[in-house]
């Protein structure tokens, strides 16, 4: 992990273009090159942040994501800000589309298809141990080859066993919480993502996700 001064980090920004923000500042910008700067602020004095920044996390989950045979971004660089109290990743951003804006764009019969594939995309991680506790839309993504990839990965714990039920109930109400996504994936296309979440975990699984489904509602 690099230190940079606020200069430095000024500096990196040189041309950059910003993504995200909130009321503190900048959290994501294109830089130059194309790279993506990812910056996290330490919010407390006393934080789990000092000992395992939110980048460090980022970029270790994405490397055990690629060892899973998940899609993910190549981590470029670690930096530290110490007198901003920030840490940062720079990464190579993948290439596509998200889900949501993809989504948005396709006719029913198409969109079809793709919530089944995410049903086996969601199934597969579950299977492999990855709890991704903020995944929605608007962090899986259609690759120009047709499979799926992750980005946004600070906020992932990776187990060496399958996900508990109640975990990927967990899962489930976090995906559901976005009013257009939970329309798409429990009124339009519920079977859809139940056929595709049993191709990676079974058909008894597949019940018990359906089942979950059922009690789930439209956030209003």
């Amino acid at each position: 992990m690099k230190n940079l001064s606020a200069s430095e980090l000024q500096e990196l920004l040189t041309d950059s273009t910003a993504i995200e923000g909130d009321g503190h500042g900048l959290k994501v910008a294109r830089l130059k090159n194309g790279d993506f700067l990812k910056l996290y602020r330490r919010k407390r004095m006393l934080s789990s942040a000092l000992w395992s920044p939110p980048s460090r996390r980022f970029a270790n989950n994405a490397e055990r994501l690629r060892k899973l045979g998940i899609v993910s971004p190549e981590i470029q660089q670690l930096l530290l800000i110490p007198e901003l109290q920030l840490n940062a990743v720079i990464y190579s951003p993948l290439p596509g589309d998200t889900l949501r804006n993809r989504w948005r764009q396709l006719d029913t019969a198409s969109r079809e298809q793709e919530v089944e594939l995410f049903g086996t995309f969601l199934g597969k991680l579950h299977q492999l141990g990855v709890y991704f506790r903020s995944l929605h839309l608007g962090n899986v993504l259609h690759l120009p080859d047709g499979e799926l990839g992750l980005i946004d990965l600070s906020d992932m714990k990776i187990a060496n066993k399958p996900l508990a039920s109640w975990k990927r109930r967990r899962n489930l109400q976090h995906i559901l919480r976005y009013k257009e996504d939970a329309g798409w994936l429990l009124r339009e296309h519920r079977q859809a993502w139940v056929r595709g979440y049993a191709v990676s975990c079974g058909q008894t699984a597949a019940a018990r996700f359906e089942r979950d489904l059922s009690k789930a509602t439209l956030p209003g």
